[in-house]
């Protein structure tokens, strides 16, 4: 922060800022104390409020986190079941293909081909999602469409073959052949006995992708130029503010507990004979 040349005055002054000259299980308390309050700190580049740095980045992040979600629930889990229905056959052989190809692919160039295509090709899209200068992106939602569907194909892909897998374990189950050799139709065959019996393993795989769509996007937003968790993140890494790459961390892990938390919790509802010792 000071320098290589800076002298031992100024590193002392510094060191009294930052509070390092206390004992080490002051500084815990005095962290632990201000974190129950809300206050992850101060960044050490800008001076502001790591929370106030972090809030406008964490509502960006929502609202792209949400469509991309939709669209991945769209792609995995309605792809997935027709992969499982229609088991080595061609649309499995198909999205089986797709799902793997999409997981192979890295995200800079998912995202760089579909610059290509959509803003400079069919110029339809923007290329660079930059939020107008008014800071609502209600105004332009345009932007939010390339990242959104780059992460829904990364996601989607994944999830594709999660649902796949699951469904095509209870697919050989006593009960679900004993309905298909009954005649059940497709439709009933997924939303009466596959489904329900899949939900709490769905719930999970659905934990574990949410926390990616949040904080995993840091090549995605670098390449669209959004300005969200995962932009965040670089640039605190990139300029060695420890106090907001701390803060944008905690933020992310609390995160990813809560979605497990959440996904236990439905689980527990939805069979609680999972839950039993």
């Amino acid at each position: 922060m000071l320098g290589e040349r800076a002298s031992s005055q100024a590193l002392l002054t510094l060191r009294h800022q930052l509070g390092l000259d206390h004992p080490m299980n002051v500084r815990y308390l005095e962290w632990l104390t201000a974190l129950l309050r809300g206050d992850v700190g101060t960044s050490l580049m800008s001076k502001q409020s790591v929370a106030e740095l972090i809030a406008p980045a964490v509502a960006r992040s929502a609202l792209l986190a949400l469509l991309a979600a939709l669209g991945m629930l769209l792609l995995g889990g309605i792809g997935g079941i027709v992969a499982a229905i229609y088991h080595a056959r061609w649309p499995d052989r198909l999205l089986s293909s797709f799902a793997l190809s999409g997981l192979s692919t890295p995200e800079f160039i998912v995202a760089t081909l579909l610059i290509l295509v959509f803003a400079v090709g069919l110029r339809w899209l923007p290329a660079v999602s930059l939020p107008p200068p008014s800071g609502h992106i209600s105004e332009q939602w345009s932007i939010l469409v390339l990242p959104a569907i780059t992460l829904s194909l990364i996601s989607g892909c994944y999830l594709l073959r999660m649902v796949r897998a699951s469904l095509l374990r209870l697919i050989t189950a006593p009960n679900i052949v004993s309905a298909r050799m009954n005649g059940v139709g497709v439709a009933a065959l997924v939303g009466r006995h596959l489904l329900p019996q899949a939900s709490g393993s769905l719930a999970q795989m659905v934990a574990a992708t949410v926390p990616y769509l949040f904080g995993g996007t840091v090549i995605v937003e670098r390449v669209y130029g959004y300005p969200g968790l995962g932009e965040l993140l670089l640039t605190a890494f990139s300029m060695r503010d420890a106090i907001l790459l701390q803060g944008v961390v905690m933020l992310l892990a609390a995160i990813t507990a809560m979605c497990w938390l959440i996904a236990d919790i439905f689980v527990a509802w939805v069979d609680p004979r999972r839950m039993r010792p």
